[in-house]
């Protein structure tokens, strides 16, 4: 009878052993859980301002091939002065005619 009151104190002590670590098991597991939760969230934010960001860089990418595309049809300063030089002998040559019809 000695030994059953024994091993009874022993399984005692063990299922308490087991309850505690049971408990402290249940503890960090809450603790994780809201840890993966926060995570998730952050997670989940970080996502749309990795959209956001993508979106706002695929904008910037398409101006800036609008402005490659205009500096290049844009004409250049050489450019412009020989116009306008061309436009001015033009424009000149106009008056003449024109002087000349009224003579």
């Amino acid at each position: 009878m000695k030994n059953w009151i024994i091993m009874a104190i022993d399984l005692a002590e063990q299922l308490s052993r087991i309850n505690g670590k049971a408990q402290l098991l249940l503890i960090r597991y809450n603790a994780l859980r809201g840890k993966v939760e926060s995570l998730t969230s952050e997670n989940q934010d970080l996502r749309a301002v990795i959209l956001a960001r993508e979106a706002e860089i695929e904008k910037l990418k398409l101006e800036m091939e609008y402005l490659k595309i205009a500096s290049t049809v844009a004409p250049d300063r050489k450019t412009k002065e020989s116009v306008y030089t061309m436009l001015s002998d033009l424009v000149r040559e106009i008056d003449r005619c024109v002087a000349d019809l009224k003579e």
